[in-house]
Formats: structure tokens, C-alpha cells, sequence
């Protein structure tokens, strides 16, 4: 049994679209549709209702305590064998999905986790993205959620409490980040959905927003270096040097002097400008324009 595991809040623009492309797919696995409503306040909960009455493999559940957390410990009980992410205001475009992702799994039981390519919606029309293979972490990539398929074993109740104990406000990285331990993973070149990039939580707009993710970020890093010491390429340094080039290029990019702080004030040295540039991170136009941009500001 595949469990599709759809969260939403107020997206009655898109829900039905979401839920569409889960019903087209072609496959000779059962399908079970999980919706988590986290108490919706437009037309999403007559939206998904109606699909329930019309589709019993549908499970319309409102008003989690803890959304995706509380779907995966339902999705647990079960029984589900495997586990297919959708949000609710992204949908899939290939109706063989589903069974492109089984099929991989089934011929390769080594691999727990498989995602795919696909495309980023910005209003106007999509681009393709293509995650990088095998990279992880703070400033790595991560797979697209609406692509993600895995096995369900690789979830348990201790390692959902714990990722609940720690109140992250976006949940996929940390979890991605144990299965990468836990598991090898796979990526697929096809073209599989959509992924729509909107203001969200998991894709603010402002400078402080922004930030604020940056920082959470570091949190969850530093919280699987705790969980698997050594292996997730995490310090403290590197953390603090991810928010320090992360903090000038939003500074620059919204011209927001409220992101300037007085540690930032204090490395505004010759020297230290000079150690920046140098570094690889530093090495290309955007952040020499950066660094251009305080050199006039604070000259």
C-alpha cells in the first residue's frame, strides 16, 4: 500500500488540483490518500470532503495537533508499506509517478528513499530543477518535497517525537536528514510534478522571513550533527559563516539595514574583506558586488 501523504491549509485555489494528479496515477500498487487539514478557514474542507465522499481511498482527517507528524503516525498504524509526499498546493504531472518510484524500490532494496526531477511554477510558467545527487545539508540541496517517495519502515514513534520535541517550523529537512544516514538514496531524472513558488512559510519573501529560515536551518544542522556526530559536515563555524554570507546577501538584496549588526559592523576591516574574497564562497559576481555594495555604505 502506498500512503499519499497530502498537508494543507487554506489552498482551495489548488487542492483539487493536488488531489487530481494522485487519482490519475497508473499503478498496480494500492493507493490510500491521506489529507492533514490544519483547520482551514476558506472553501479547502468542502473541497476535500466532497472528494472523500466520491473516493474511499481517501482519508480526510482536520485539525492535527501536529499535521505531518500526526499523518505519519496514522499512515504507521496502517500499516502502509510506503510513503508519498504531496503538498496541498503542488500537484504531479506524470500519471506513472507512482509506479516509476515502486518499481525502483522494488528492484533495488537497498535503496530507502527516491526522488525525482520536475518543475518550479513562478505564475508566469516553470522552470525545470534538478536537484544535486548526493548533497545534503545547510547550504547542500535538498530533494523537492512533491517528488519524494520512501519506504515507510524508515519512520518510527521515537524518531517522530523527537523531531517534535525540537518545534522545527519545517519538517522535511530534519527528517530528510535521518534518512540520509539511515538509507541510500536514489534520484530519477523524469519529470514528475510541480512544485509552485509562492509566499509561504517554507518560502517567505522578506528579509526577516528569510533570515529566520536561515537560522532554523542551522538549528536542524546542528541537531543531526547531535543525532549523527561527525557525519553531516556540521560546526559551529561553518554555521556562523553560512549566516554571516546568508545576512549579506539579503542586506544587499532588499537594501534592509536592520539586518546589519554590530559583530558585522566590527569585521569591517581591510583584512578581513580581503580573507572574504579569497574564500570559495566569495569567488563569484554577486558577492563581489556585495562587498562593493559595504564598502560604499559604511565608507
Amino acid at each position: 500500500m502506498i500512503a499519499v501523504c497530502i498537508v494543507t491549509y487554506n489552498q482551495e485555489a489548488f487542492i483539487a488540483q493536488a488531489i487530481d494528479s494522485v487519482q490519475m496515477q497508473q499503478c498496480d500498487e494500492p493507493i490510500r490518500i491521506y489529507i492533514g487539514d490544519d483547520a482551514s478557514t476558506d472553501r479547502t474542507q468542502a473541497i476535500c470532503e466532497r472528494y472523500a465522499a466520491q473516493d474511499e481511498r481517501l482519508v480526510y482527517i482536520r485539525g492535527l495537533v501536529n499535521n505531518t507528524l500526526d499523518l505519519y503516525r496514522r499512515i504507521m498504524a496502517d500499516g502502509c508499506e510506503y510513503i508519498a509526499m504531496l503538498d496541498g498546493d503542488d500537484y504531479w504531472t506524470d500519471p506513472h509517478k507512482l509506479q516509476l518510484q515502486v518499481d525502483f524500490l522494488r528492484v533495488h532494496p537497498e535503496v530507502g528513499f527516491v526522488h525525482t526531477n520536475g518543475q518550479t511554477s513562478l505564475g508566469s510558467g516553470t522552470t525545470t530543477f534538478e536537484p544535486v545527487e548526493g548533497v545534503y545539508g545547510a547550504n547542500g540541496s535538498s530533494p523537492v518535497n512533491c517528488t519524494v517517495f520512501f519506504r515507510a519502515n524508515l519512520l518510527s514513534n521515537e524518531l517522530i517525537n523527537r523531531i517534535e520535541a525540537q518545534h522545527f517550523i519545517l519538517l522535511d529537512y530534519p527528517l530528510y536528514g535521518v534518512f540520509y544516514q539511515k538509507t541510500k538514496w536514489a534520484y530519477l531524472p523524469q519529470q514528475t510534478a510541480v512544485w509552485r513558488e509562492h509566499t509561504s512559510v517554507s518560502q517567505p519573501k522578506t528579509a526577516q522571513a528569510i533570515l529566520a529560515l536561515r537560522e532554523e536551518r542551522c538549528r536542524m544542522w546542528k541537531w543531526l550533527d547531535e543525532l549523527f556526530p561527525g557525519q553531516v559536515g556540521y560546526s559551529e563555524k561553518k554555521a556562523q559563516d553560512y549566516l554571516f554570507t546568508e545576512r549579506l546577501n539579503l542586506i544587499y538584496r532588499f537594501n534592509d539595514r536592520s539586518l546589519v549588526t554590530p559583530e558585522l559592523l566590527n569585521s569591517y576591516k581591510p583584512d578581513f574583506w580581503k580573507q572574504k574574497i579569497k574564500q570559495k564562497a566569495l569567488k563569484n559576481s554577486l558577492l563581489y558586488t556585495i562587498l562593493q555594495f559595504f564598502r560604499n555604505l559604511f565608507a
